[in-house]
């Protein structure tokens, strides 16, 4: 299985690497040890934040954050952000630079506890969609001006709540479709709503972190200059042994993890 790690070289044919640096890459796969291409390695540096922040707020999680909310979301100051999977790896953060920019973070998540998680990240409302007995009416009383921005980690009936509580000229980012985790190559049948589109002017659309690469060493720069300041900290769900991590896979599928999904070899 391919997975994304952080490591220390063993050996190296790269000039570009020597024995004991750090390195993440998006091909370290799910085992101890492993062969990867220079190509795709690249050094973790020293900072005063853990070696395991390359995997969560200055690696993919952190960058997806970044780069949904500010840059595809558009948002201005002020706006209502609605965010599912609130206390998940990319929504820990995504909240938190919410309040950074002055914007209004809503969280969505599954657990009292991860709700509780939330609030104390500077959310300003939460909602369990798992308890919740009228999803759409629990995101209205949560967003009682509407929600300006939807960042769509989950798709679902979570997505179909936002959408009935969109603004005009509102904008959906979609992030993750984790919800649709156990049917992955079927439709995701739900409401449909296009008419709520066209009526709110509303723009959906797509995220893939790749299309920002030529940015990623800036948005870093931003993220460990807001955790220095200490203006925004980062929950990792840490299960240790190889052998752990199918479970640990699976666990987060059904939205069991807390923060960042990591094993520790």
């Amino acid at each position: 299985m391919s997975g994304g790690g952080v490591g220390e070289v063993i050996t190296s044919e790269s000039p570009d690497f020597k024995p004991g640096d750090i390195v993440v890459s998006d091909y370290v796969g799910w085992q101890p040890f492993t062969t990867i291409p220079a190509s795709s390695a690249k050094l973790v540096a020293a900072t005063d934040a853990p070696v395991e922040a390359s995997l969560s707020f200055l690696g993919m999680p952190g960058l997806t954050a970044y780069f949904a909310l500010l840059k595809t979301g558009d948002p201005k100051e002020g706006e209502t952000v609605l965010i599912s999977a609130a206390s998940g790896g990319v929504g820990q953060i995504a909240g938190q630079i919410a309040r950074i920019k002055g914007l209004d973070p809503v969280a969505v998540a599954g657990t009292d506890a991860k709700l509780e998680w939330c609030k104390q990240l500077g959310y300003r409302e939460c909602v369990n969609h798992r308890t919740s007995a009228d999803l759409v009416a629990d995101v209205a009383a949560a967003c009682p001006n509407g929600v300006d921005l939807f960042i769509d980690n989950t798709a679902g009936p979570i997505h179909d709540a936002a959408m009935l509580n969109l603004n005009t000229f509102g904008r959906v980012v979609v992030v993750g479709t984790v919800a649709l985790a156990d049917r992955f190559d079927q439709p995701d049948i739900g409401l449909r709503h296009l008419r709520k589109t066209l009526i709110a002017r509303a723009r959906i659309e797509g995220f893939l972190l790749d299309d920002h690469e030529s940015e990623f060493e800036t948005a870093k720069a931003d993220l460990l200059s807001w955790f220095k300041q200490g203006l925004f900290e980062t929950r990792e769900d840490v299960i240790e042994g190889i052998e752990a991590v199918p479970y640990a896979f699976v666990r987060m599928m059904n939205g069991e993890n807390f923060g960042k999904q990591l094993v520790k070899l």
